[in-house]
């Protein structure tokens, strides 16, 4: 009898334990929730004008793609949607985006949408030991909810700084697929079918 207490004790801390593992996933949507990063590398470029320029220069297009039916919000910046991104290699850098003015927004992704961002990512073409295989992560930052389970808008500067320190620490981060950065991955050119604007309408 009290083998069995104790059985049904530990068995209690068990479910316990996976209702709080559950708990915590339902809180970061995953790859498996149907909320997913995909990278494609599009080419990689030199600047043989400048014999001075060292590097490889990597056009990659992420794409945060929603196939649920549920309509997930996150922060981002208007002019700097990199503070969302980030890669598992110390071995790259990030070229920038020039803008006067930045700002943090809510962006509201719909079922079936998608948000698409051009990533320029860069690193020294001599460099020994380059890792090639490269991961790209999102940094998912949702909306804040207050105990009475309603959205409150958050300051310019919380915005900024709560992706900053998510991004140093690389928490939030939905990860794609390794993609492999090559340096003669280029597509010379495409061919595309144009979308009819009568049956084709952007989503607002």
């Amino acid at each position: 009898m009290k083998q069995l207490l104790i059985i049904v004790i530990l068995s209690c801390l068990s479910c316990s334990g996976n209702l709080e593992t559950h708990k915590e996933s339902l809180l970061m949507p995953t790859k498996e929730s149907g909320l997913f990063l995909t990278a494609n590398l599009l080419a990689c470029y030199s600047n043989y004008s400048n014999p001075n320029d060292k590097n490889y220069y990597y056009l990659v297009e992420l794409s945060l793609k929603n196939q649920t039916n549920t309509e997930y919000e996150f922060y981002t910046l208007s002019c700097g949607s990199l503070v969302n991104v980030v890669t598992d290699s110390k071995q790259l850098g990030f070229l920038y985006h020039n803008c006067s003015k930045n700002y943090g927004v809510l962006v509201k992704l719909k079922p079936q949408q998608e948000y698409n961002i051009p990533v320029i990512v860069l690193r020294n073409r001599y460099m020994q030991g380059f890792i090639h295989n490269v991961k790209f992560g999102f940094i998912f930052y949702e909306r804040k909810s207050t105990p009475f389970n309603k959205n409150t808008p958050l300051t310019n500067e919380e915005i900024i700084s709560e992706l900053q320190a998510l991004r140093e620490k690389q928490e939030n981060v939905i990860w794609s697929d390794p993609v492999p950065l090559t340096a003669t991955n280029f597509k010379q050119y495409e061919i595309r079918d144009i979308i009819n604007d009568s049956t084709y309408s952007i989503a607002n």
